[in-house]
């Protein structure tokens, strides 16, 4: 259902649905729970389809937008993680002979890791701001 409109963005407030349950990010997403069964999340949408206020819509996300999310948030940090350690281990290693090969993977890997993490904050700042990732109100259900 459409909360509120500004200009062509709306807030909609759309029914937790079964892939929620058991997320342990329920609050810095936006789920309110009002008591009841039902359980809501408000998001941003393209209002393409016209809505006002008050009435039933259908909301879609492109499906290779949560796969892109995925690979960034769980495989960048992975893979940052493993290329330090193996630099840390086989190219510092013959750097600095005195100090223990492993302290040095993990040195690296745990640095590597958290240079990771910055870049994803930086990449996720521009992705929030293109419009292809928003989700959009595709038609209305009810008047």
């Amino acid at each position: 259902m459409v909360r509120s409109i500004d200009g062509v963005t709306a807030t909609v407030v759309v029914e937790k649905r079964q892939t929620c349950e058991g997320c342990k990010e329920n609050e810095s997403c936006g789920i309110n729970s009002d008591g009841n069964e039902k359980q809501t999340i408000e998001i941003a949408a393209l209002n393409i389809a016209g809505a006002k206020i008050g009435q039933m819509v259908k909301v879609t996300a492109k499906s290779y937008t949560y796969v892109k999310g995925t690979l960034l948030v769980y495989g960048l940090p992975a893979v940052a993680l493993l290329i330090g350690a193996v630099f840390g281990k086989y190219i510092l290693a013959g750097m600095f002979k005195a100090v223990n090969p492993e302290t040095l993977s993990a040195f690296a890997g745990f640095s590597s890791f958290v240079i990771a993490f910055i870049i994803l904050k930086i990449i996720s700042g521009k992705i929030e701001k293109k419009t292809e990732n928003t989700p959009v109100i595709e038609h209305i259900i009810e008047q």
